[in-house]
C-alpha cells in the first residue's frame, strides 16, 4: 500500500522574477504553480476517495494487563494497572504507575475498558468501575457490578468518549466491599489464547468543541 500513500505537501519554490523579459518568468511560474496544485488535487482526491480514510493517522493506543489485581482495602478506590502496550500512537502510559494514560493531543476520545472480576469466596460482591482524569474523580462516571458465589467470573465493560486536553491522563478506578475480589488473568491453556485481567483501547475522535463541556 505504501506505493500509493500521499505525499506530503511543501510550499513550492517561485522563481524570482527577472528584471528585464516576464515570459520565461511566467512559464516557469505556471509550471510549478500547476504541479503544485497537482499534488494537493490528488491527496484531497485519495482523502475524500472512498479509502481515504487508509491515509488518515490519528492518535490510538490498547494497552492491557497479564497480573492479577487484588482489591487491597474493601470500599477505598484503587486504579487499574496496564502492564503491556499493544498499539501507541499519540497515546502513551506512565511506566511508573502503569495506570495513568496520557494524551499528546487535545480532542475528544473514546475509551473501550474490559476487565474479568472475578470471587475469591462464596459471599456476594459489589463492585464499582469509575473515570477519574488528571487524578480527579469525573462526576456521575460510576458503574455498580455484582459477582454472586464463590469463582464467579464477571465481564465488566465500559465504553465512554471524553474531552482531554493534550497532556492530561486518564485512569479506571475500582472498588469492592469484599477484600476476596481480583480481576483476574489466565495463561493459554488449549484451545483459547491468554486471557488479560484489563484491557484498554483508546481511538482519537475528533478536536475539541469551541466551549468545553462542564463536568458532572
Amino acid at each position: 500500500m505504501s506505493k500509493y500513500l500521499p505525499q506530503k505537501v511543501a510550499p513550492p519554490e517561485l522563481p524570482i522574477p527577472p528584471q528585464g523579459a516576464f515570459s520565461g518568468y511566467l512559464r516557469d511560474l505556471n509550471n510549478i504553480l500547476r504541479l503544485f496544485f497537482n499534488r494537493i488535487a490528488s491527496i484531497v482526491n485519495l482523502i475524500s476517495g472512498e479509502y481515504g480514510g487508509a491515509y488518515i493517522s490519528t492518535p490510538h493506543a490498547v494497552f492491557f494487563s497479564t497480573v492479577n489485581q487484588d482489591i487491597a482495602a474493601i470500599n477505598t478506590g484503587q486504579v487499574v494497572t496496564f502492564n503491556n502496550t499493544y498499539l501507541d500512537n499519540g497515546v502513551t502510559i506512565n511506566g511508573a504507575s502503569n495506570s495513568q494514560i496520557t494524551v499528546e493531543y487535545s480532542g475528544i476520545y473514546s475509551f473501550q475498558f474490559s476487565a474479568q472480576p472475578s470471587s475469591n469466596s462464596a459471599s456476594s460482591k459489589v463492585i464499582y468501575l469509575w473515570i477519574a482524569r488528571d487524578g480527579t474523580d469525573v462526576g456521575y462516571t460510576a458503574k455498580e457490578f455484582v459477582l454472586e458465589g464463590s469463582t464467579d467470573v464477571h465481564d465488566m465493560v465500559y465504553t465512554f468518549n471524553i474531552d482531554m486536553q493534550a497532556g492530561q491522563y486518564l485512569e479506571m478506578k475500582w472498588s469492592s466491599d469484599d477484600i476476596d475480589t481480583s480481576l483476574t488473568t489466565q495463561t493459554a491453556s488449549s484451545p483459547h489464547p491468554g486471557v488479560p485481567s484489563a484491557v484498554m483501547s483508546v481511538n482519537f475522535i475528533s478536536t475539541l468543541p469551541e466551549t468545553l463541556p462542564t463536568p458532572p
